[in-house]
């Protein structure tokens, strides 16, 4: 079973990479999941940080990329919770703040995000 529930947003985000994301369209593909992601859509609020990020069919932007993974982040999205941690621990698009990063690798790994429980027993946080 997938950690996104099926839904209409969810098959648009798949369709979407297949598209255009995996045919190297990426302005299509930042265009299509920034509408997704204005709606609120945790997945694709995570993959607009990513085109940020990386600069795909979009100047990259590193508030951009804070702002876009704090929000999915904020809507339970796990890997942006990881992101935004390792954000938090390195200073990308914010100041650093390990208390912050600590915060939110453990609300992912709360919800099975490997990643984050592998940092979590690292620095010896409970989840």
């Amino acid at each position: 079973m997938s950690y996104y529930q099926p839904c209409r947003e969810l098959d648009e985000c798949n369709r979407l990479i297949a598209a255009y994301f995996n045919t190297e369209q990426y302005e299509t593909c930042f265009q299509g999941h920034l509408a997704l992601a204005e709606g609120g859509y945790p997945l694709a609020e995570c993959q607009v940080g990513y085109f940020y990020h990386e600069g795909l069919g979009v100047e990259k932007d590193l508030s951009q990329v804070f702002a876009w993974t704090k929000r999915a982040a904020e809507h339970d999205d796990w890997d942006a919770q990881y992101n935004l941690g390792c954000f938090y621990a390195e200073g990308t698009g914010t100041a650093p703040d390990l208390e912050r990063a600590k915060h939110w690798w453990r609300r992912a790994a709360e919800q099975g995000h490997d990643l984050a429980q592998k940092k979590c027993r690292e620095l010896g946080i409970q989840f």
